[in-house]
Formats: C-alpha cells, sequence, structure tokens
C-alpha cells in the first residue's frame, strides 16, 4: 500500500507539492503538519501502518482525472486557453471601502460579502498575512474578508483550514478563494468524496502567472532597498511591481525567477480553470476580469449585479488574455521537458540545443525553488 513515504519520495522532495493543504486536511491523526513550509511527518505513527489517506489527498498524483472533473463540473466542450465558461466580463465594487483595501476591482471581496450577508455561504478559506508574509484564514465577518484582501505571494496550504472550519468553527457552506492549485485539489477531493470537502458550496479561482516563495521575495527586495514591511502592494504584469507609499519600483521578472517555485514552472493553469468564478487584472486600472463558469458562478454574480453592488462592462477583445493563458500553458510544457533532460544528465547547452530555446531561458527555469 503507498503510504507518506511515497507521497515524500515522489511529490514532496522533488519539489511538484503545490502546499495545497490537502495531505494535511485529509490525515485525520494530525500527523502531518507544515513543518518549514512543507508538509511534513516528523515521526511514523501507528496510525500510519497501513494507511495511504495522504497519498490519496494529493491531485498532483491524480492529473489524468482532471478532465473528467471538469467535465462533470465544469462541462465539456471544446476548450481554449483560458477554459469553458460561460461570460466573461470586466467589473468592479460600488463599495467605496472595498475599493480601497483592494487590489484592482475589488471583486472577490464583493463576492465573498454578498454569499456571507446571502446566506449562501457561512464561511471562507481565504489568504490573509502577518505582514506581507501570506497566511490561510477563516473569514466568517466583514472585517475579517477586507483584510484578506490585496495580493500576497508564497506557497500557503489554504486547504488545511478546511477541518478547523467545519469541526471547530462549525461552517458547512464554505467558499474557497484561491490559485489554480488549490482549486484543482478541492475538486478533486470533493470528486474523491472526501467528506469534509462536502461542506465547499462555492470556490473563486484567482489568476496566476506564476507564485514568488516569500523569504526568497523578501531578500531580493532587501538587496534593492526596500523593506517588504513597508511595501503598500505587490503587483505582477510585465514586470515585477512594488508600490511604497506614493513610489512605484518595477523589477525585471527576470530578477525575481530564482523565487518560483519548482511546481508553478510546471503549471499550466493560468486562469483558475476549475473554479466556479475565477477573478485577476483587468485590461484597465482598477478593474477586475471576471470568467464565470458555472451555474452557480453565474447565480452569485448575477445576484451582485441584480443588487447594484457592483459595475459591469463587456470585454471587447480578449486576445490578451488568451495570449497569457496560452504562454503559461506552452511554458509549463516547455519546462516539463527541460526538466526531464535535465534529470538525464544533459548540460544546459544540449538541452537548449535540443529544445531549440536559448541556454540562458533552460538557466532560468532551472534556478526555480
Amino acid at each position: 500500500m503507498l503510504s507518506y513515504e511515497d507521497l515524500e519520495a515522489q511529490v514532496i522532495d522533488t519539489g511538484e507539492c503545490t502546499v495545497c493543504g490537502a495531505c494535511i486536511l485529509a490525515c485525520l491523526g494530525s500527523h502531518v503538519k507544515l513543518i518549514e513550509g512543507k508538509p511534513r511527518r516528523t515521526k511514523r505513527s501507528t496510525d500510519c501502518v497501513g494507511c495511504s489517506t495522504c497519498y490519496e489527498a494529493c491531485y498532483m498524483l491524480r492529473h489524468d482525472l482532471i478532465r473528467a472533473i471538469e467535465g462533470r463540473t465544469i462541462g465539456w466542450g471544446k476548450k481554449g486557453s483560458i477554459g469553458l465558461h460561460r461570460r466573461i466580463v470586466e467589473a468592479r465594487t460600488r463599495d467605496v471601502e472595498i475599493r480601497k483595501a483592494c487590489q484592482d476591482g475589488g471583486i472577490v471581496t464583493t463576492l465573498l460579502l454578498y454569499a456571507l450577508d446571502g446566506g449562501i455561504i457561512d464561511g471562507a478559506l481565504v489568504v490573509g498575512r502577518d505582514g506581507w508574509s501570506p497566511v490561510a484564514r477563516i473569514a466568517t465577518t466583514r472585517d475579517e474578508i477586507l483584510r484578506a484582501s490585496r495580493t500576497k505571494y508564497g506557497s500557503v496550504p489554504v486547504l488545511k483550514e478546511l477541518r478547523a472550519a467545519v469541526v471547530d468553527c462549525g461552517l458547512s457552506k464554505i467558499c474557497v478563494v484561491g490559485s489554480p492549485c488549490h482549486i484543482q485539489s478541492i475538486r478533486y477531493l470533493r470528486h474523491k468524496g472526501l467528506p469534509l470537502a462536502s461542506s465547499v458550496r462555492l470556490t473563486v479561482g484567482l489568476f496566476c502567472r506564476e507564485n514568488y516563495e516569500y523569504t526568497c521575495l523578501a531578500e531580493q527586495l532587501a538587496a534593492k532597498g526596500v523593506d517588504i514591511n513597508q511595501v503598500h502592494k505587490l503587483d505582477v504584469s510585465d514586470s515585477f511591481n512594488i508600490c511604497v507609499g506614493e513610489t512605484e519600483v518595477s523589477l525585471p521578472i527576470t530578477e525575481v525567477k530564482s523565487c518560483v517555485p519548482r511546481h508553478c514552472l510546471v503549471c499550466e493553469d493560468f486562469a483558475a480553470e476549475l473554479a466556479d468564478v475565477a477573478v485577476g487584472s483587468g485590461s484597465s486600472r482598477g478593474w477586475s476580469t471576471v470568467i464565470i463558469r458555472t451555474q452557480d458562478g453565474e447565480k452569485v454574480f448575477a445576484g451582485m449585479e441584480e443588487r447594484a453592488l457592483i459595475e459591469t462592462r463587456e470585454i471587447g477583445d480578449i486576445a490578451g488574455l488568451h495570449e497569457m493563458a496560452s504562454r503559461k500553458k506552452d511554458k509549463g510544457k516547455e519546462t516539463k521537458e527541460i526538466f526531464k533532460l535535465k534529470e538525464v544528465g544533459l548540460e544546459t547547452n544540449v538541452i537548449a540545443a535540443r529544445l531549440g530555446i536559448s541556454e540562458r531561458r533552460v538557466s532560468h527555469r532551472l534556478e526555480g525553488i
């Protein structure tokens, strides 16, 4: 029987682990814990003998099921680079307090507050922060939801909080907000029939070009004379942008490539293709791009429109969105090939020649954590 040792060897120690928190959540004896940023079991317990629960909870070992899960939750059809969807719009909140607190259009925060006030959900799993260090949180009040606003960077085991949300807080209608990896993971757990996962009623996915490990990022900024604790906003476009007060500092993406976790480099999901609603930066400052994928997502979004909580407008051209998503898919596939060739002992120049790309590109991919 496959066990924690196999999970550790195949996923955690290889850098494939997305730190979604599913294995920590699934372990009934709480033997798997977050230690130094990774799920670890400090010692083998008698509970672990003949147990494969943590191994079975890992969606990274079940990529062959993703298409079937997508068919059951989103639907079947010809899929483009941003996934199947019912509607795509740009939107922003009408709430002044939310606008001041949030990253772009404040749509995720507005959606959570609307769903909470309307009894659609009774709480949410979100990413809060300690300074700028991201931390998984359970949010059940307006204040807690507002405090979780803005983009943070770092691998966060959001799903590990699901047990506490259900068992300790008594929640039964939960929204999970997370990166594409969190959404894939919770969809897999629901597909698998993990009892705790049945309490998740809604998923909101965040667009993700790539993630950056917090400690590495803080060190990179410090080297540029920027104290991350003084930062007001972090944002990634074609460059890495840091706002400190009224000053904005932009770094070339190549300068923070060493902070990208290995699992991000092989990821092909930019637009959270399995989420009920996916949200990311809009083409205009102060607006969010919103992709509605499911009937549940459509119902919640329509409710916000009916109550005039948000402004919406159609997006005339989504070519840029498709381009970003396609670029991530191509990058993920290419990086998998780079890793495979490196594992068989090929040098950087040979890999570059074999794939028809520059040595510099190969080096950047191999620098990932």
